[in-house]
């Protein structure tokens, strides 16, 4: 059996919708605002339409009810090494269910302007995380609140560039503010997040960022920078 090829484009967008006035306006609008390639996807095209590209896709909370929601979520989950997600009209989403979407890099509300959602989607363009202060805030919490796993901090070695990675992680440094300040390819910072995340059984960046304000310290290592 012949093998899929993706294709790659880094300013592409999918937007995971149902087919709409407000969704062909929204379209038009972005494509005149950012100048990419943005396509639509209906539920029953996620699968063969994020299996042959990858770029930034937004999941409109909007389009589906709760069943499909559920459904979205479970067919999205594959493709999370392929491509960045952010939830769009996400504003009654509580930490709880933000936590139930461990992929998700960005958080877009109903009330957000288009102004806002570009700028959002540019710094997302750019491989930044986008999530409103309240809902970090939120989550961080929500972490807090339901981290009950015991972790043997013996069996956790972090190298040195490891360590300081972590520490400018918790400032909240993107990954393009990291390799300029450890001289350094944004390719390897990347690299070594994926090293982290497994050694310390996270599975984002906020869980990282979360782990590390209350473990760093346990296991030798100040985070304060």
């Amino acid at each position: 059996m012949d093998s899929i090829e993706t294709t790659s484009d880094k300013n592409s967008i999918l937007l995971i919708s149902e087919p709409s006035m407000s969704v062909t306006a929204l379209i038009s609008c972005l494509k005149n605002e950012i100048k990419s390639h943005i396509t639509l996807v209906e539920k029953h095209e996620i699968t063969d339409k994020l299996s042959i590209s990858s770029g930034l896709v937004l999941i409109d909370l909007n389009a589906f009810g709760n069943e499909d929601i559920s459904i979205v979520k479970q067919n999205l989950s594959s493709f999370s090494d392929l491509h960045v997600f952010a939830l769009f009209n996400a504003n009654e989403l509580s930490a709880k269910e933000l936590a139930s979407w461990p992929f998700i890099k960005g958080v877009f509300k109903k009330e957000d302007d288009l102004d806002h959602l570009c700028y959002g989607i540019d710094k997302m363009l750019s491989g930044e995380y986008w999530l409103p202060r309240q809902k970090l805030a939120e989550l961080i919490h929500h972490y807090q609140q339901h981290n009950g796993k015991h972790i043997d901090y013996s069996d956790i070695c972090l190298t040195n560039r490891e360590q300081q990675i972590l520490r400018k992680l918790v400032t909240g440094a993107s990954n393009n503010e990291i390799a300029e300040s450890l001289f350094v390819s944004e390719h390897t910072v990347k690299s070594h997040l994926y090293n982290i995340f497994k050694k310390i059984n996270v599975k984002n960046r906020v869980q990282a960022m979360f782990w590390s304000k209350n473990n760093l310290s346990i296991i030798g290592v100040d985070y304060r920078y």
